[in-house]
């Protein structure tokens, strides 16, 4: 999923939101790097938990709201992308329709096809969540400004993972550009979505193309989403109560 829905969604499992939770929600997708690598952010177990309760308790937060995106802990992304109702992802089962259409916006080869369709379906969730919950734009800004939050969230990391210091440092801020300054829309996301593909794959995908397959996206999930993030909240809720006992009510 993207940022401002893992946003949205941490706020929802656990019943509130400070620059931690918000700061937590976003670091599997923000630390993904050639440092880190997506297991290491998104598969940790309890083990990232376990080693913050002991030595930085202090950061619970951002721990407790970084599970409500992984995928071990099955956090929304487990849901979204591994396994939804004894079968593939919600995000990956919804985007099997608009694959061919993806592969000629995106000009990609067709092996790659439902991984990037997966992510025209996360856009219109993006598109539909931020829109309906603008006070989330705030919340982002705000904790990336948060300087000595940001600080210490990072040092704690090389230290659980065992890096040199400074190799973690101004990972969040590099994030900003997620940090949208006005309502966005089918055609903006695209255009950010079209940086992402220069940048990781060299490649330029058709801007008018993908803002309309967002919006056919948009259509395709209207029907389930919401029961979808109902399923997700309470699955998520019950397993942080199993381990850390019981949480706020749902906002």
């Amino acid at each position: 999923m993207f940022p401002f829905t893992h946003i949205w969604f941490s706020r929802n499992v656990l019943g509130y939101s400070n620059n931690m939770t918000v700061l937590g929600s976003i670091f599997p997708d923000a630390f993904v790097s050639l440092i880190l690598d997506y297991d290491a952010t998104h598969k940790t177990g309890w083990k990232l938990y376990d080693y913050f309760n002991i030595k930085k308790p202090k950061l619970l937060d951002f721990v407790k709201s970084s599970v409500t995106h992984t995928v071990s802990p099955k956090g929304l992304d487990y849901y979204g992308d591994e396994s939804y109702r004894g079968s593939k992802g919600y995000c990956f089962q919804k985007a099997e329709s608009i694959v061919e259409e993806v592969i000629e916006a995106c000009n990609i080869p067709e092996k790659f096809g439902l991984w990037k369709a997966h992510n025209f379906i996360e856009m219109a969730i993006e598109l539909i969540i931020l829109n309906e919950n603008e006070y989330l734009l705030e919340l982002l800004d705000k904790a990336l400004k948060d300087n000595l939050a940001m600080h210490d969230i990072e040092c704690s990391l090389e230290s659980y993972y065992g890096l040199r210091t400074g190799s973690l440092r101004n990972n969040f801020k590099k994030f900003k550009h997620f940090v949208y300054k006005e309502n966005i829309s089918s055609r903006i996301l695209s255009i950010n979505y079209d940086h992402h593909m220069k940048a990781r794959h060299g490649i330029s995908i058709d801007i008018d193309k993908a803002s309309r397959i967002i919006d056919k996206a948009k259509h395709i999930i209207h029907d389930d989403y919401v029961e979808f993030f109902e399923v997700a909240v309470t699955r998520v809720r019950e397993m942080l109560k199993d381990k850390l006992g019981n949480l706020p009510l749902v906002l």
